[in-house]
């Protein structure tokens, strides 16, 4: 039906509702505008798109569990995020390139000496990168930061670990992005591969110390079976060992009354009676003498010290006659010339007989003379 042919009335109620329709289309296009604003900006703010991003690369061994858009951590928070995972080309020493960036106030924790670990996330094979902070204050050598950056937004230059120098940066160019040396752990699936080939290489042997444990333990039950009939065995010895120690506590059948006898031990006790005696006997004889010793001794000091007077007396007669040896002397020549005479003498030289002993030297002749001298 045409617009014209309508009625004012139903003219003016329809314009009303296409305003308010227009009205709701409006808000709703507004509504939908600020969502896709919001949106896009949770998302810059969560991608770090209006952050500075500050690209690092590193080589690894295997490119397994690791993906293009993957986080990059550190300290356990996202520092960043992988943008390459490539092959290295034929002949390289190295097998997987990876390229990653971090974001924002991040990269003032990456310095010169900053490495990359990669860790496992679970046991379905992902792993992922973990950035290990550099230490600035330079305690343990002097360390640079990886990029010279300007008012926090802008790269300028990236520092080349060769020349410890500081170079022109090409964010087109991966040439001049910063390496970092990656600590790459096997892989897990690697590790349980070596854990189950131990495994099996250890299996013989608990399997032959199974068999060991089974000999041991059947030569344990043998053993306790022959010790028990052993028991059995000892025991009336046992019993005979406890008879004899219940007569060795009776005294009429101790062991004292069976190796020595009463007769005997009455002997014994007499023998000692007398051997005290005797020994008293003779520490008195012995006391007795050395009584008699000590005044043996003293006379005999007192002796001696009276010969010392006499010696001393007779020396002293000497030096004050000077005389006395000389006269000594002639009186001991003249005596033996008395002696010699009454040896030839007739009436007394039976007296004088002994034995001759003949030589042929001539005899000496003693003269007065020579005496005299």
């Amino acid at each position: 039906m045409p617009v014209q042919d309508l009625t004012p009335q139903l003219r003016t109620r329809l314009n009303r509702v296409e305003r308010i329709v227009g009205i709701f289309i409006l808000f709703a296009t507004v509504l939908m505008i600020g969502g896709l604003v919001y949106y896009l900006r949770q998302t810059a703010e969560r991608r770090g798109w209006f952050l500075l991003k500050a690209p690092y690369f590193t080589y690894l061994r295997s490119g397994s569990g690791i993906q293009v858009g993957d986080k990059v951590k550190m300290m356990g928070f996202d520092a960043g995020e992988i943008i390459k995972v490539l092959p290295e080309k034929v002949g390289s020493p190295y097998n997987v390139y990876v390229e990653f960036v971090v974001i924002g106030d991040n990269v003032g924790y990456i310095w010169s000496d900053s490495t990359v670990s990669v860790k496992s996330a679970g046991l379905l094979g992902s792993r992922y990168l973990e950035l290990n902070k550099g230490d600035f204050s330079g305690k343990h050598g002097k360390t640079y930061a990886t990029y010279a950056i300007k008012d926090g937004k802008e790269i300028l230059e990236v520092f080349d670990s060769k020349t410890t120098t500081y170079k022109p940066f090409d964010p087109k160019n991966s040439g001049t992005f910063f390496w970092l040396p990656a600590e790459e752990p096997p892989e897990l699936s690697a590790q349980m591969d070596s854990i189950v080939q131990q495994a099996k290489d250890a299996l013989p042997h608990i399997l032959a110390l199974t068999n060991y444990l089974t000999r041991v333990l059947a030569n344990t039950a043998d053993a306790t079976e022959r010790l028990n009939r052993l028991m059995d065995d000892v025991q009336p010895v046992v019993t005979n060992i406890a008879l004899i120690s219940s007569h060795l506590k009776d005294p009429k059948g101790s062991l004292g009354d069976w190796l020595i006898p009463t007769n005997l031990n009455a002997r014994l006790l007499e023998a000692t009676v007398t051997a005290n005696q005797t020994l008293s006997a003779a520490q008195g004889t012995l006391t007795n003498a050395n009584a008699r010793l000590t005044e043996l001794a003293t006379s005999l000091d007192v002796t001696l010290d009276q010969l010392a007077q006499i010696t001393g007396n007779l020396r002293s007669q000497v030096d004050r006659n000077t005389n006395v040896v000389s006269e000594v002397s002639q009186l001991i020549i003249h005596t033996d010339d008395l002696i010699q005479g009454l040896k030839k003498h007739w009436l007394l030289r039976s007296a004088f007989k002994g034995r001759v002993v003949r030589t042929n030297a001539a005899p000496t002749v003693i003269r007065p003379s020579d005496r005299k001298r």
